[in-house]
C-alpha cells in the first residue's frame, strides 16, 4: 500500500493544484518523521467505530458523496473534490458554531486486507491564506476511523507559533468534525 507524501507549500497553484503529489512505500512515515517542520504540524486523530466495511468503496470512492457535500470541478488527477461547510464548535459556549466553506478532496481508496486507506486533503474555499491546509490519509478499520497527516497553519512561522500556543485547537476541531461525518456516513 502506498501512502501520500505531503506537499503543503504556499506556492501551490490557485487554479486546482493538489496537495497529494507523490507516493512513498507503506511502512515509511511522512518526510518529516512526524515532527513539526518549518511550520507544518502533524495531526493524528482516531474515533472508535463499527463501520460497515462493505460500504467503504461506495461512500469514499464514488464520484458523488452527498454525505460530504457537492462535487466541484473535475480535478486534474484522481482526486475528487467536494464543497462543504466545516462546523467547528466555539469553546464551551453550547451550540455556538463557526462555519467555514471548504473544499475536501478524496483520493482513490485502497484496501490492504485489514483496512481501507483514502488520501484526503482540505483547504478553505475562500480567504485561503487565513485558514489551515491539510493533507493526509483516512484509514478505516473494523474498529476505528483514523485521520493522520500534516497541516500548515495560516500565517507562516508566526501562525505556527500561535498554533502551538493554542494547542492546535482549530486543526483538531476540523479533524474531529471530519471523522464524525465519516463515521455517521459509514454506520448508517
Amino acid at each position: 500500500m502506498a501512502r501520500a507524501t505531503y506537499d503543503l507549500s504556499d506556492d501551490r497553484p490557485e487554479d486546482g493544484g493538489h496537495l497529494l503529489r507523490h507516493e512513498h512505500p507503506a511502512g515509511e512515515g511522512p518526510p518529516d518523521g512526524g515532527r513539526r517542520v518549518d511550520g507544518i504540524a502533524r495531526l493524528h486523530l482516531s474515533l472508535p467505530a463499527r463501520p460497515d466495511m462493505t460500504r467503504i468503496q461506495d461512500l469514499l470512492g464514488s464520484a458523488e458523496a452527498a454525505w460530504l457535500g457537492e462535487r466541484t470541478q473535475e480535478a486534474p488527477d484522481s482526486t475528487r473534490e467536494y464543497a462543504c461547510d466545516l462546523d467547528l464548535p466555539v469553546g464551551d459556549m453550547g451550540p455556538l458554531l463557526f462555519r467555514k466553506s471548504a473544499i475536501v478532496g478524496l483520493g482513490d481508496p485502497a484496501h490492504d486486507g485489514a483496512a481501507w486507506h483514502v488520501p484526503i486533503e482540505w483547504h478553505a474555499a475562500t480567504f485561503k491564506p487565513l485558514f489551515p491546509v491539510f493533507a493526509g490519509t483516512l484509514t478505516v478499520t473494523e474498529h476505528q476511523v483514523v485521520l493522520d497527516g500534516h497541516y500548515a497553519p495560516p500565517g507562516g512561522r508566526l501562525g505556527a507559533v500561535l498554533d502551538v500556543a493554542l494547542l492546535n485547537v482549530a486543526a483538531r476541531g476540523t479533524g474531529r468534525w471530519f471523522l464524525r461525518k465519516v463515521v455517521a456516513a459509514l454506520v448508517d
